[in-house]
């Protein structure tokens, strides 16, 4: 087995994850290498929900309406 060390603040961190989802460090640890469990950086958090609400806007019925591009043009000012 291969041993690291980890920063004080790094640790308490960590355990404070595990707790927030109601885990033993080792229990949350080991979901992330199972790949039960994911974190990720919040810009790509975002990034996925914009995606989502577009997959979701797509289906939509009520946007499956086209609009002619010359109206568009006409409602922006661009005549």
């Amino acid at each position: 087995m291969t041993s690291i060390q980890i920063a004080h603040h790094t640790w308490d961190q960590l355990l404070d994850l595990a707790k927030q989802r109601n885990l033993s460090l080792d229990d949350f640890l080991e979901k992330i290498i199972q790949g039960q469990l994911a974190i990720i950086d919040a810009e790509e958090l975002e990034d996925l929900r914009d995606i989502h609400d577009a997959i979701l806007a797509e289906s939509d019925p009520d946007n499956a309406k086209t609009i002619p591009w010359e109206v568009v043009k006409q409602e922006l000012g661009y005549q």
